[in-house]
């Protein structure tokens, strides 16, 4: 009887036990269901025992796939990668184990951390993908910046707000400036100013850069050789591991700012011969279309600024002449002369032109094309205007000895024929009478003329050039012929030929030839000039 309570009361104990047991692996499943971590246990041969909620959602499997089973058989992507290896060192090595890796099939990166319990191994896991996406990108953009700023060609350096010194340097720093990598970490900005100008940039830090906002400035710069250098600094703040920073960017102008000053002195030296001539000197940059003036474009024609550009310069060429003045660039380009001189019209400021004499020389490039083009520009317009007056005074002087050995000659030869007429005292009553007519008709002809050879040498007019109509008459009297001289000759009775030449205004060709065939000589000599 005794046994059988004894008996009873063990089983009863035995039921609260296990009771109890099965109540605390339901707290303790309860609790591993709500992590939010992924939870897996294996026994000494790798089978799966548990396998939680969260281990199903991040590995996408069913536990009910998974316990009861070899891990590395449900799961033999992950044997070449470090859960394999990590695993087994915890369990034969009896240490705890922390790692991430990443898991392919799943597109999946975990943080894992397993230790031995009892004969077998607990894993706790949990998704970092974001996190480590994060990183990545993060790191991505430290290496963009690292390629930015190493392989910039533009020298560039990071130092220290508080300390000054340099924390890291790019290569084009190392290459232009001398010093190697190391010796630049070794030093502090000050190091590469001249010492004179040290207590400038002391200034500059002080009072223009400031953490958070952008900077620039000219400065000069030594370079570990001593060579001063001119550069345009360029500087922004940054956190750089942890300290208050600023990236530098260092452009070296003094190649620009020598060509600068070289083109002042050019300048200068334009002005200091515009003094001792009447030109406009110009220098032409054919690259980049500059073209700079001396003072001689303000003081000639009436320009206020010294520096314009081609298009302004063809813009002011008569457009009647600029085909020929491109024309002759063109030329000249394409033979490689290095002379230039062309005639032209300039307008002025006042929009009048100006007549002007451009002589230049042409520098061309190794490669033969013309770079720059150094002239000077001389107006000469009141030159021209004297020339032309010349012209104009020879024309004249052309059209008053036309009219001398035309006009002139014709009356005068009719006075001088009758006059001989009347000495041989051949002539009839009437016809005296007639020739004294005669000599006074040519006379008032003859002072007519003279009076507008007067007329056109004092107004610069034109001449009235029209021949005086050659008649018969004027013939007969200028080669002294009488009345009954040509009227036997032509056959005609003396009575009737004063009509009939009265009839003939205008001698014909054919009259012409049949008193030049009556008198033996050439229609060409009766016409002739010295006929008048």
């Amino acid at each position: 009887m005794r046994g059988d309570q004894d008996q009873e009361l063990y089983n009863k104990e035995e039921r609260n036990f296990e009771s109890q047991l099965n109540e605390y692996k339901k707290r303790i499943s309860n609790i591993l269901e709500s992590f939010t971590d992924g939870f897996f246990e294996v026994d000494e041969y790798w089978t799966v025992t548990y396998f939680n909620k969260e281990a199903e959602n991040l590995l996408m499997v069913s536990r009910s796939d998974v316990i009861g089973r070899n891990l590395w058989s449900v799961f033999t992507e992950a044997i070449p990668l470090k859960f394999y290896s990590e695993y087994h060192k915890a369990v034969s090595e009896n240490v705890a184990v922390r790692f991430e890796e990443y898991f392919p099939p799943n597109d999946l990166w975990v943080e894992v951390a397993a230790f031995p319990s009892g004969q077998g191994l607990s894993v706790y896991f949990k998704d970092i993908s974001s996190r480590k996406k994060a990183t990545q990108l993060l790191e991505q953009e430290r290496k963009k910046y690292s390629e930015l700023f190493n392989f910039s060609p533009v020298p560039q350096w990071v130092f220290d707000l508080e300390t000054t010194r340099f924390l890291d340097v790019n290569e084009a720093a190392v290459k232009h400036y001398g010093y190697t990598r190391d010796e630049f970490l070794t030093m502090s900005i000050k190091d590469i100013r001249p010492p004179e100008e040290v207590g400038h940039l002391e200034k500059i830090l002080t009072e223009h850069v400031k953490s958070g906002f952008y900077n620039q400035s000219r400065v000069r710069h030594r370079k570990k050789n001593g060579e001063i250098i001119s550069v345009l600094v360029e500087g922004n703040s940054l956190n750089f591991e942890g300290r208050t920073a600023r990236l530098v960017m260092a452009i070296d102008r003094t190649k620009e700012i020598e060509s600068e000053l070289a083109r002042e002195e050019s300048i200068a030296r334009f002005d200091i011969v515009s003094k001792a001539t009447s030109d406009a000197i110009w220098d032409w940059d054919m690259l980049s279309g500059t073209m700079v003036w001396n003072q001689g474009i303000k003081g000639i024609f009436g320009y206020k600024k010294t520096t314009y550009d081609e298009a302004w310069w063809r813009s002011k060429v008569h457009p009647d002449d600029l085909d020929v003045v491109e024309g002759k660039l063109k030329l000249l380009s394409e033979k490689n002369e290095q002379r230039f001189h062309v005639k032209y019209r300039f307008q002025s400021a006042d929009g009048g032109y100006r007549c002007v004499l451009d002589r230049a020389f042409i520098i061309f490039d190794d490669a033969g094309v013309p770079v720059r083009l150094i002239g000077s520009m001389q107006d000469i317009t009141a030159y021209e205007n004297q020339l032309k007056e010349i012209e104009e005074q020879n024309n004249r002087l052309k059209r008053i000895s036309w009219i001398q050995s035309h006009k002139v000659r014709g009356p005068l030869a009719r006075i001088i024929g009758l006059a001989s007429l009347i000495d041989e005292n051949v002539l009839s009553p009437d016809e005296k009478t007639e020739f004294t007519a005669d000599i006074k008709t040519a006379a008032q002809e003859l002072d007519k003329v003279v009076e507008e050879i007067v007329h056109t040498t004092e107004s610069g007019k034109e001449p009235d050039l029209a021949t005086p109509a050659f008649t018969i008459r004027k013939m007969r009297i200028q080669r002294g012929w009488t009345q009954k001289q040509v009227a036997e000759q032509l056959g005609i009775t003396a009575d009737t030929y004063s009509e009939w030449e009265a009839a003939q205004p205008d001698l014909s060709y054919s009259i012409l030839a049949q008193i030049a065939g009556v008198f033996g000589v050439s229609v060409k000599n009766l016409m002739s000039e010295e006929s008048y």
